[in-house]
């Protein structure tokens, strides 16, 4: 490999990390480092003073030129729309909170489609990624001021909701091995404990249907609200969906950041649950059941 690319490898996992968070979805994600390399690869390196501000403008502005199509494409999407989940491979569970930079968590992903292209860049370089307010002048060509009204804009839409997404490992494990537990057991009482009163579930289909025990089912078009419903929902379709689905198997996985329990028939992902802890409670359930956001999702080697 010649210096150039030596150089863009260098920062090639950051990168895939912008516009990972910036788009939710991960062939889309690459093909923006994909195109940032090819533009690195054309100019001369030596025009360049710094490098990785460079690169981090040019894949920011690729992610905020996407995200105005995108968003023409999700609102003829057919249901919920949610991003596609990110598997981590390496955990270290000893620890009990573990930050995660490289995938914000499906809750945090979802509640970022409220910003605009620009905010939501501005918001992930400055919260996420820690780039002061001349950074981030250079990078969107304004004023150091005009990129804090923008982030403060951007917090304002945010409203305190990302306050809930800190992760203490251990309650969020537990949490769910409960969830999992209430649920094969068919314990309603024990379920309704677990969930908040206005807790709710979303789930992405994309459109898809898949049959239960002679029933064809899709994905539901809105979130379901409320403990009462959604623990009925899953007492009576959960288990109905185990027995119709050949060579089922579950685990438990880390998808951005969390934990997260999926369901396979043989080696073929067929439904990815995530939880949004708050206070010990589950405040959000993620169920993706679209295959296409699925694909990459492998089994772990335990």
């Amino acid at each position: 490999m010649d210096n150039k690319t030596d150089t863009f490898l260098e920062y090639k996992a950051l990168l895939f990390s912008i516009a990972y968070n910036m788009l939710g979805n991960i062939d889309q994600a690459e093909d923006m480092v994909q195109d940032t390399y090819l533009k690195w690869m054309e100019i001369q390196a030596e025009a360049v003073k710094h490098t990785k501000a460079f690169l981090v403008k040019v894949i920011t502005n690729k992610c905020i030129n996407h995200l105005s199509s995108a968003k023409v494409q999700r609102e003829k999407y057919v249901g919920i729309w949610l991003p596609e989940p990110l598997q981590d491979y390496s955990r270290d569970r000893a620890h009990n909170k573990i930050e995660t930079y490289h995938a914000l968590s499906i809750g945090m992903l979802v509640l970022m489609e409220r910003l605009t292209p620009q905010e939501r860049a501005i918001f992930l370089l400055k919260e996420i990624f820690s780039y002061d307010y001349y950074e981030l002048a250079e990078i969107f060509e304004k004023a150091p001021d005009n990129c804090r009204q923008i982030l403060k804009r951007a917090k304002d839409n945010l409203g305190k909701d990302t306050r809930r997404f800190e992760v203490d490992m251990k309650v969020h494990e537990k949490i769910l091995k409960n969830f999992m537990a209430a649920i094969s057991e068919g314990s309603m009482e024990e379920l309704i404990q677990l969930l908040k009163e206005d807790i709710h579930l979303f789930a992405d289909g994309g459109g898809r249907s898949f049959q239960v025990q002679g029933q064809r089912l899709t994905a539901f078009a809105r979130p379901i609200q409320g403990r009462e419903n959604i623990g009925r929902l899953l007492l009576s379709i959960v288990p109905k969906f185990r027995q119709s689905v050949p060579d089922f198997s579950q685990e438990f996985i880390f998808t951005n950041g969390m934990p997260s329990i999926i369901s396979y028939s043989g080696d073929a992902p067929q439904s990815l649950v995530s939880l949004e802890i708050d206070d010990q409670t589950i405040r959000n359930i993620y169920v993706q059941t679209n295959p296409d956001k699925l694909k990459h999702l492998k089994k772990t080697d335990l």
